[in-house]
């Protein structure tokens, strides 16, 4: 039985491997053990050396350095560039000739005629804040009064008769006229009157 058992192992390629490994071993000694150790010595020198190694050198930094240098040596100085800024406060164009001073007390009036009066110019300034316009028509024709200011209507009474006083809102921004135009449209009938009157903003 044992004689069978051992004749079918020796058929075997795994058997024949090994037998052939042990005696190539036995031949060749020296070889292994010199491969044993020079796969020690690589094993150890993997181990020791380190991953990544970063190369400790300036010329790279003095090549950036040298680099900007040129570069800011290209740009204008700082002076230059404060002087080509802008200035946002820009200047408010000059008022019209006969411009009236707003002081709350400049009374403006017609007694008839049915003549379109030219526009007045009140001078109001640079800040912004709410004008008082207070105006007579009469109790018969009706009158439009019509505030205008850098071009704009800003208030328009529309053709209305009596006496009343209206806050305006006025808004300045830098730039814009410091004056407001005043414009009358008198009813069609020659007998129309009015008056009015034109505040500072407060």
């Amino acid at each position: 039985m044992r004689r069978i058992v051992s004749a079918y192992i020796s058929r075997k390629w795994w058997y024949k491997w090994i037998r052939s490994l042990s005696w190539f071993s036995f031949r060749y000694y020296w070889f292994v053990w010199l491969s044993f150790i020079s796969a020690c010595i690589l094993l150890v020198y993997l181990i020791k050396k380190p991953i990544y190694q970063e190369e400790c050198s300036t010329k790279v930094i003095e090549a950036s350095i040298k680099e900007i240098n040129l570069r800011l040596n290209k740009c204008c100085n700082c002076s230059s560039q404060q002087d080509s800024i802008i200035d946002d406060t820009q200047a408010s164009p000059p008022s019209p000739p006969n411009t009236i001073q707003c002081d709350g007390n400049n009374n403006i009036s017609d007694n008839g005629g049915n003549v379109t009066p030219d526009p007045k110019y009140f001078e109001v300034g640079n800040k912004s804040g709410t004008i008082k316009l207070c105006y007579d028509n009469g109790n018969t024709f009706p009158d439009n009064i019509i505030i205008k200011h850098n071009g704009q209507i800003i208030m328009q009474t529309g053709q209305v008769i009596g006496d009343k006083c209206i806050d305006i809102p006025y808004v300045y921004h830098s730039g814009d006229p410091t004056y407001v135009e005043v414009i009358v449209q008198p009813s069609s009938d020659i007998q129309t009157k009015w008056n009015y009157k034109l505040g500072c903003p407060n």
